[in-house]
């Protein structure tokens, strides 16, 4: 039951990547719709950050201590980037639903697609690799790039 429940977060996390894609691609186009498809990449993105910081959604388990691997180069890079796009974007949406979708909001555009998005996507990357190589392979990318 417990590898049912891996997959549905692996599922999750590939959804909110495409929401977070399309949308991205669709606020630095001007193609409509976008603002729906954002604020759903918001919200699982949220929701499945804050599932998995307090350990409520189950994860694959490996043998060794279960500690969050803080002195790995790569769990720091997929934190602090995927932080950053995860706020990033809940500031765009905000701005565009405050401001409205009609102004330019030129800067605003080429910086979400163009610093958020890559900056997300890289966190998330990483994030995914791990989640599905301890489910298939039995390992932890974080325990190999340690410093």
């Amino acid at each position: 039951m417990a590898g049912l429940a891996v997959l549905i977060n692996i599922v999750l996390a590939v959804v909110t990547f495409y929401l977070y894609v399309v949308a991205g691609r669709r606020i630095y186009r001007r193609e409509e719709p976008y603002l729906g498809l954002l604020g759903a990449a918001v919200i699982l993105d949220v929701v499945t950050a804050f599932l998995a910081s307090f350990r409520i959604t189950p994860t694959t388990v490996l043998a060794g201590p279960h500690v969050v691997p803080w002195r790995s180069v790569l769990f720091l890079l997929h934190i602090s980037t995927s932080t950053l796009g995860m706020f990033g974007y809940i500031y765009v949406f905000l701005v565009l639903l405050i401001r409205g979708k009609k102004r330019p909001l030129d800067g605003l555009r080429k910086f979400q697609y163009r610093i958020l998005l890559p900056a997300w996507a890289i966190g998330e990357v990483i994030a995914l690799t791990n989640a599905i190589l301890k489910f298939v392979l039995r390992i932890r990318i974080y325990d190999y790039f340690r410093f």
